[in-house]
C-alpha cells in the first residue's frame, strides 16, 4: 500500500509538468472538416487512375507500361508526397495529408474528416441544424445562397497570386481554366453587409471544382435520336418512354426540367416558347448573348403565374417516369431497366463508360438544343475556418486538388470534368479521346477551355464530338451559349417552390395498397383484443368435447 501511495503522489506531483506536453501533442494535428458530394473524389484502389494505369496488361495478360503514369509522374509524386508511389493506388485524401506535412513542416499536421451529402438541399439542411464544417462543395445556386446569407468566408487575396512571393503553391490560380475563371469572375451575388448590401463576384467565395451540363443519356437501341431531338424536353411526358425515363429527386433540377417541358412549345407569361426562340436564334435574329439571356430568364422563372403553369407539367412528368432518383439512374440505364436517364454530364460519362466496358453497350448523350442547365460545383469556406483556424489548411486543400496531376485523378475516378485547364490537362483529355484513326475524323476545338495560347484541338470521331463521351465531358461553345445557370431561391420563392414539390411528391396509394393497410390494421386490432380479452370471450374458446358443457369464465376474485 505504501509503495502504491508513493507512486500516486509522484504522479500527482509530475502532472502539472506533463499536461503542457500532452496539449502540445494534441496541437500537432488540425482536423479539416470537408463536406462534399458522394463519390466525388479519388478514393484510390482499383478503379482509380493510378491503380488502373499501373496495372495495364495486353491481351495475353503481360504487363504494359503506362503512357500517362510514367517515370516523370512517379518522380513528381515522390517529390511532392515524400514517399514512393504505391502500386495499390493511394487515395487523394491520404496524399493531401502527406503533401501538407512535407510542404508546410512548420505548421501542425492536417487530418481530413471527409463527410458526404446527396443533394445541395441535404447539405444546407444539415448546416441549418447546426452541423459544422470548414470546407463545402455546393453547386452554383447554393454557393450564391450561402454567400448571400453571409455564411461563407472569402478566399485570401494571396490565394489568387500567380507569380511573385507567396504564389509558389497557388495551384488553383495558376491552373484554373480561363473559361471557368471568367464564369466565376463575372458571376455576381449580393452580400448582406452592415451598411446594407454589396455585389461580389463568385470567385471571391468559391474555387471551381467540377462543371458540366445536364441532358439525357440514353440507349440508342430503344431511343431514336432524331425523335429525341424533335421532342426535346417533352421526352419527359412522351408516352413512348413511359416508365423508361427518370427525373432527379431534388426540387431544383426537376423544377428546371419541368420549366423546359412547360416552355418547349408553348408561350407563357408573355415569354416566347423555347422552340420559337431557337428558331429566331438559328435564323440569326438573336445574338448568342440575347438568346442566352432569354433562356436564362425562362429557366429561372419562379413567379406565381409560372409556378401555376408548371405544376400540371410536373405532375405529368411524375406520372410518366420510372421514378425520381439521385444516383440509381446510372445503374438502371446500364442494366436496361430504363432507356433514358436525365443526368449530369459527369454521370453520363460514367455510365457510358460502364455500359461499354461491362455490357459492350453504346450509350449516347443529348443536351436539348433549345436550352439546358450549365452547372458548376465549387469549394467554399464556412465561417468556421476563422473560428477553428483551419483557413490555411482549407485553401491548401483546394490548391492540392488543383494540381493537374491530381485533377486528372479526380476526374478519372468520378467521370466529371475538372475546372482545371492548361497543357497537362489537355494532354490528359487527348489521352482519353484523341483518335487519329477515326472512321470519320473531325477537329474538335477546345481552346476556349484549356487556353487560347495552346494548340488545344483534338482529332476525334465525329460521333464522339456530337453525342459521345467527349461531347459530354467537354461541350462545344454552341451548346454552352444555349445553357443557363440556376439562380438561388430567396426565402419567399423557396417556400412557394417547396410547397409545389411537396404536392408533387405526395404519393397517392393504389387501391391494393389501401386494402393491405386496412386488413393489416384490422388484424392488429383483433390481435390486441384477443390478447387482452380472449380468455373471457366464448368466441375465442375451443368448443367442449362431446358430452361436456361450456362454463362461463368469471373474473377472479381479488382480495
Amino acid at each position: 500500500m505504501k509503495k502504491r501511495g508513493y507512486i500516486l503522489l509522484a504522479a500527482l506531483f509530475l502532472l502539472p509538468s506533463v499536461l503542457p506536453l500532452l496539449a502540445g501533442c494534441a496541437d500537432d494535428t488540425v482536423e479539416l472538416r470537408v463536406y462534399s458530394w458522394e463519390e466525388y473524389i479519388d478514393e484510390g484502389g482499383e478503379g482509380a487512375l493510378l491503380y488502373d494505369e499501373l496495372h495495364l496488361t495486353d491481351e495475353a495478360g503481360a504487363a504494359v507500361p503506362s503512357d500517362l503514369i510514367g517515370d516523370d509522374y512517379k518522380s513528381w509524386y515522390e517529390d511532392a508526397m515524400g514517399t514512393p508511389l504505391s502500386e495499390d493506388g493511394p487515395a487523394i485524401l491520404e496524399d493531401f495529408e502527406l503533401w501538407y506535412a512535407k510542404t508546410y513542416p512548420d505548421r501542425p499536421r492536417v487530418k481530413v474528416k471527409y463527410s458526404t451529402f446527396g443533394t445541395n438541399e441535404d447539405m444546407y439542411n444539415k448546416i441549418m441544424l447546426g452541423k459544422e464544417y470548414d470546407l463545402l462543395c455546393p453547386s452554383d445556386y447554393m454557393i450564391m445562397k450561402l454567400a448571400a446569407e453571409g455564411r461563407l468566408t472569402p478566399y485570401d487575396e494571396d490565394f489568387f497570386l500567380t507569380e511573385g512571393e507567396g504564389s509558389e503553391n497557388n495551384y488553383y490560380a495558376k491552373n484554373v481554366s480561363p473559361y471557368i475563371d471568367g464564369v466565376f469572375a463575372n458571376g455576381k451575388v449580393t452580400i448582406k453587409t452592415e451598411d446594407g448590401s454589396e455585389e461580389k463576384a463568385w470567385r471571391e467565395y468559391a474555387a471551381g471544382y467540377m462543371w458540366g451540363t445536364t441532358g439525357f443519356v440514353y440507349n440508342p437501341e430503344y431511343v431514336d435520336r432524331e425523335e429525341l431531338e424533335n421532342l426535346g424536353w417533352s421526352a419527359f411526358t412522351n408516352k413512348s418512354y413511359a416508365n423508361k425515363i427518370t427525373a432527379k429527386d431534388n426540387v431544383r433540377d426537376t423544377y428546371f426540367a419541368a420549366l423546359g417541358v412547360t416552355y418547349q412549345e408553348e408561350k407563357h407569361n408573355q415569354i416566347s416558347s423555347l422552340s420559337d426562340l431557337e428558331k429566331q436564334y438559328t435564323a440569326n435574329e438573336l445574338s448568342a448573348e440575347e438568346y442566352n439571356a432569354a433562356v436564362t430568364r425562362i429557366f429561372n422563372a419562379t413567379d406565381e403565374e409560372t409556378v401555376d403553369a408548371v405544376e400540371p407539367y410536373l405532375m405529368a412528368i411524375k406520372q410518366n417516369i420510372y421514378g425520381f432518383e439521385t444516383d440509381t439512374g446510372k445503374t438502371d440505364l446500364a442494366s436496361g431497366k430504363i432507356w433514358l436517364n436525365y443526368a449530369w454530364s459527369g454521370d453520363a460519362v460514367y455510365v457510358m463508360s460502364l455500359a461499354e466496358e461491362e455490357n459492350d453497350t453504346e450509350l449516347d448523350y443529348y443536351v436539348p438544343s433549345a436550352g439546358s442547365n450549365l452547372w458548376f460545383d465549387g469549394w467554399v469556406m464556412t465561417k468556421n475556418v476563422e473560428k477553428r483556424k483551419t483557413k490555411h489548411a482549407a485553401q491548401a486543400f483546394v490548391n492540392f486538388l488543383s494540381m493537374p496531376e491530381n485533377a486528372m485523378r479526380n476526374s478519372y475516378y468520378i467521370g466529371y470534368t475538372s475546372a482545371i485547364g492548361g497543357e497537362k490537362m489537355f494532354d490528359y483529355a487527348s489521352y482519353l479521346y484523341a483518335d487519329d484513326e477515326a472512321e470519320d475524323p473531325v477537329e474538335y476545338d477546345l481552346k476556349y477551355f484549356f487556353g487560347e495560347d495552346l494548340d488545344a484541338v483534338l482529332t476525334a470521331d465525329r460521333a464522339d464530338t456530337l453525342h459521345g463521351q467527349l461531347f459530354a465531358q467537354y461541350p462545344s461553345t454552341d451548346i454552352i451559349d444555349r445553357c443557363a445557370v440556376m439562380n438561388y431561391f430567396d426565402a419567399a420563392t423557396s417556400e412557394r417552390i417547396n410547397e409545389l414539390w411537396a404536392h408533387v411528391k405526395a404519393e397517392k396509394l393504389d387501391a391494393w395498397a389501401i386494402t393491405v393497410i386496412v386488413v393489416s390494421a384490422v388484424a392488429i386490432v383483433l390481435g390486441v383484443i384477443f390478447a387482452k380479452f380472449g380468455h373471457k370471450i366464448d368466441f375465442f374458446r375451443r368448443k367442449p368435447k362431446k358430452g361436456y358443457t361450456l362454463v362461463k369464465q368469471q373474473d377472479p376474485i381479488r382480495i
